[in-house]
């Protein structure tokens, strides 16, 4: 659960993890028990998650695309 913490914290909470699809479940959850229901089952947890030289990117969008190209 430690790595989910450190995680939110570069991802700027907790929720930022919570997989699309799995955003309607995780709904009324929060603090140690997000963390726990995240720990629970990792396809609720977004991926890919990538970390480039400090910097966390999450999931498949545009966004994220355009700027892991910006960091790589």
């Amino acid at each position: 659960m430690a790595e989910l913490k450190a995680l939110a914290k570069k991802a700027g909470g907790p929720k930022e993890l919570v997989a699309p699809k799995r955003r309607a479940e995780a709904e009324g959850l929060d603090g140690e028990k997000l963390f726990a229901w995240l720990a629970g089952d990792g396809g609720r947890v977004r991926r890919p998650i990538i970390e480039v030289g400090g910097e966390l990117t999450l999931g498949f969008t545009d966004a994220t695309r355009s700027r892991l190209e910006e960091l790589l």
